[in-house]
């Protein structure tokens, strides 16, 4: 679609748009900008800045082309984004994979993004944050009975996103640890 036949249908349709008497030009520049602002206050995915620009009411046709461009040109880069955030959540949350692809998701990175970004993380990695994490945990419910440490722990950790497997391994690691 031309985007002239499309403010022709824009004006016709809503008289009251306010895109309706602008060049395209004009509407360009009002998607560049504030492409622009979002990026330079946090990064965004793709996903999240197309979002964000609808809101806005900018045509969609303009803000997919715009978006294309930025990403052409390096500006925007959900593989590295995915991957940074995927390396935080990792090392200073310690959530588990399956969070991880959820709060992405939630973000609108791309599913090639997200994949490549999970990628690195590898079970044996996975393991040893549950057990670091278990660990630290354990300590503070020492004061507890065996069987409500154990329980509460292993609730934490699967509210961390960790599987079942994985759970238990660490509990029976920090209990083992801890006691020594």
């Amino acid at each position: 679609m031309d985007i002239d036949a499309y403010l022709k249908d824009l004006d016709s349709d809503r008289a009251d748009s306010k895109y309706s008497l602008k060049s395209v030009d004009s509407i360009e520049e009002d998607v560049r900008q504030a492409l622009l602002k979002l990026i330079e206050r946090s990064g965004k995915s793709s996903g999240q800045l197309r979002t964000a620009l609808i809101e806005k009411e900018f045509p969609v046709q303009l803000i997919d082309q715009m978006i294309e461009r930025f990403i052409e040109v390096g500006l925007i880069d959900d593989f590295a984004l995915a991957k940074s955030f995927t390396e935080m959540a990792v090392s200073r949350k310690a959530k588990a994979k399956s969070v991880i692809a959820r709060e992405l998701r939630a973000k609108y990175f791309p599913q090639d993004a997200i994949d490549a970004a999970l990628a690195e993380i590898d079970s044996d990695s996975e393991l040893e944050a549950a057990k670091n994490l278990a660990e630290t945990r354990y300590r503070q419910l020492l004061k507890l009975e065996p069987e409500v440490r154990t329980r509460r722990l292993s609730s934490f950790l699967m509210r961390k996103g960790y599987s079942s497997s994985v759970v238990w391994a660490a509990v029976r690691h920090a209990s083992g640890e801890v006691a020594r």
